[in-house]
This record gives C-alpha cells, structure tokens and sequence, in this order.
C-alpha cells in the first residue's frame, strides 16, 4: 500500500438503518475510515466477525448497546467493540468510526431491526 490522502469529495455518501455516512477508502488500506451522523440510532443490531469497529464521539450523545449491555457515551468518548460482539446505537450524535481491519460486507450479519 502506498501513502493516500482521500479529500471528503471522493468520500461515498450512504445511509443505513437511520445513519448518513461518509465512507473513506483507500485501495489495500489496513483499516477503513467513516464519518457518520444520526439523530435517532442506528436500527439494526449486527455484528461484524472480522473487523474491530472503534468509535470516537464528536459531538451529541447516545447509547451504544454491545453484546446486550449499555454503555453511555458522550462527546470526546471512543467506543471500542471487539469482532464478533452485536451492536446498536440510539442517540443524537456524529462519530467517526475506524475498523480495522478495513470492513468488508462478507463480514457483517443482521441480527435483527430494533426501534430507536
């Protein structure tokens, strides 16, 4: 892999399950970056089975629900969740999420839709 810079305009905008995101990636980066708002939550519970997701809250606040339990976050926060551990989120925030490594879509399994 060599050295990238990726400007917010080469960003890929989506939204899912109640997120807008802007997704970073570099071609064979060992981790993938994405910059997110919400102002409901995140509604899908899901877990990915490769990829750490490392969360660090800009602004707002919310719940994080990780593997059942919740956990209160709040500007300046970082939600770390391991592979393998089901998540959600409910709240008004944005974050900037890092996964590591890079997310794939083979990786992520619905577990089920939840109300935020």
């Amino acid at each position: 892999m060599k050295p990238a810079v990726i400007r917010r305009e080469e960003g890929v905008n989506l939204e899912k399950h109640g997120v807008r995101m802007r997704v970073y990636a570099a071609e064979g980066a060992p981790a993938g970056v994405v910059y997110l708002e919400t102002e409901s939550g995140h509604a899908e519970e899901f877990l990915h089975e490769k990829s750490a997701f490392i969360y660090y809250i800009v602004e707002g606040e919310g719940i994080y629900v990780i593997g059942g339990v919740e956990h209160r976050v709040g500007a300046g926060d970082v939600v770390v969740v391991p592979p393998g551990n089901s998540i959600y989120f409910v709240g008004r925030f944005r974050a900037v999420l890092v996964t590591v490594p890079a997310w794939e879509e083979s990786g992520e399994r619905h577990i089920r839709d939840v109300a935020v």
